[in-house]
């Protein structure tokens, strides 16, 4: 079945985007859920604004990526949380914690710009990735302390 997609899913489609999906797929999650729409000529007609509005958004999260990132340079993010005597931590710091540090030093991310792998369990110094856009990325310095 043909649709057009209203909303991102990873690994399907973009907004915007046509794209033939299993029917069982379109009728019982996409459409439902108003993620999605049976592609029709006039229908067509609203997935080429949809599209343009998309890559508006994504040169406007770019542009704003990039002046993050310069004022990100060289920052040192200091997290501090309960370990033993070995450093390995009792919780771990995740995303959440990363977000609110940033925003601590006036940086507005979301935590879906934040690339962690896996949460950091440990004491010490570690890289953590921060992903505006593709084009626009950059690494900080994440220092996890003992309380």
């Amino acid at each position: 079945m043909r649709v057009i997609f209203f909303q991102n899913i990873k690994g399907v489609g973009q907004i915007g985007d046509i794209k033939n999906v299993a029917d069982g797929y379109a009728r019982n999650f996409l459409l439902p859920k108003g993620l999605a729409k049976i592609a029709t000529v006039d229908a067509e007609k609203q997935a080429e604004t949809l599209k343009a509005k998309r890559e508006l958004e994504a040169l406007n999260r770019k542009e704003r990526g990039l002046a993050l990132i310069k004022k990100m340079e060289g920052m040192e993010l200091h997290i501090k949380e309960d370990a033993n005597d070995q450093g390995h931590l009792y919780g771990s710091v995740n995303e959440k914690m990363i977000v609110k540090a940033l925003r601590d030093q006036k940086i507005d991310v979301m935590g879906e710009n934040i690339n962690l792998p896996e949460h950091i369990k440990s004491i010490g110094e570690h890289e953590v990735e921060i992903e505006f856009h593709p084009e626009a990325r950059t690494k900080v310095k994440v220092i996890v302390t003992s309380v």
